[in-house]
């Protein structure tokens, strides 16, 4: 067996930088309407190549203010991505519905880190399926790049997003074979996140103007696209990450660290195994299914709280006494 190992063949290693954007786009009265959220993959040894090409194209001078696409023309923004095209592996946009914007019974800090765990990091998990799919024998180096906001850049969330990429990674049987960095940046001295600006704020006008022709398209290359409805009836994901995001913001302590990572494994991603685990949560999207709508606000709510007392329960499974009192009236 060991001498095996020794001579088994060295695998060669791949590199890819993953640069993340967002955009989001509105209706009338400012009212959120949709998030969307941009990835361009660039293999990492043609990096160096993309920037100086792109500098001297879009800005020519150091003195140049940084263009983003919500202040180009289609015609810049189209320039610029034509110049991205020939170095891109893939790009992709995943896009959700803003979420509970207006609910004061959710605690906010705490749906926009799971909000950012879906929208910034989960899609990440698509990305890694297709590249081992498109490079099978290889390992892979991802260096993940985030445009810095209020949102992403606290300890908390660079903390939950590393967490939940290496539970992704483990749960693909991965990882031996992909490793990764990541770090948010500012955008005007990151020009690959100045890139995945212009892929994503493309991406919303088009959405916003309906446009169908490739010849109007302001993206020359394929997009894969994720569409996330947040349909509250399908997001066993949301629930479970609330209520771990809850406990384990609040002071975690070795065990909720260990009872994070062992759920994210057996859960999060049970549907990429073989062979599916038993979902804990099976009952909740029963429940949520057989509610009433939410224009029944008292209905609803008194279903919502069985649920969350549900959700509850399984938290007590795996903290023992340990859950605080007020968790569930913080969610009701």
């Amino acid at each position: 067996m060991i001498l095996k190992q020794l001579f088994r063949p060295r695998r060669h290693t791949k590199q890819f930088h993953i640069f993340i954007d967002e955009s989001i786009s509105f209706q009338t009265y400012n009212t959120a309407d949709k998030f969307y959220t941009g990835f361009l993959v660039i293999p990492t040894f043609r990096v160096r190549e993309l920037y100086d090409r792109y500098f001297q194209k879009i800005y020519h001078s150091c003195r140049k203010k940084e263009k983003k696409s919500i202040n180009v023309s289609n015609t810049m923004n189209r320039l610029a991505l034509d110049i991205v095209k020939p170095f891109l592996t893939s790009a992709y946009i995943y896009q959700r519905p803003t979420y509970h914007k207006q609910d004061t019974s959710l605690d906010k800090a705490i749906v926009q880190q799971v909000l950012i765990l879906q929208s910034y990091i989960y899609p990440v998990k698509r990305i890694i399926e297709d590249l081992r799919h498109q490079n099978p024998t290889v390992d892979l180096k991802l260096h993940i790049y985030l445009d810095k906001t209020n949102l992403n850049s606290h300890l908390e969330s660079e903390y939950f997003g590393c967490k939940l990429l290496s539970q992704i990674i483990k749960s693909l049987g991965e990882e031996n074979h992909v490793l990764f960095t990541y770090k948010t940046c500012d955008s005007k001295k990151e020009l690959g996140i100045q890139m995945a600006d212009m892929l994503v704020g493309a991406y919303r006008k088009q959405e916003k103007h309906g446009v169908n022709d490739e010849n109007s398209s302001i993206i020359p290359f394929k997009v894969t696209s994720m569409i996330d409805t947040l349909d509250f009836q399908d997001q066993d994901t949301f629930l479970k990450l609330y209520g771990l995001v809850s406990l384990t913001m609040k002071s975690p302590t070795k065990k909720d660290l260990t009872a994070f990572k062992k759920v994210l494994k057996n859960e999060l991603d049970s549907d990429s195994h073989q062979h599916q685990k038993t979902n804990n949560f099976n009952a909740i999207r029963t429940k949520l299914t057989t509610a009433k709508t939410k224009t029944d606000e008292e209905e609803f709510n008194r279903k919502f709280v069985k649920i969350l007392i549900s959700l509850n329960k399984f938290l007590l499974k795996i903290y023992g006494k340990e859950v605080p009192s007020a968790y569930i009236n913080n969610l009701s």
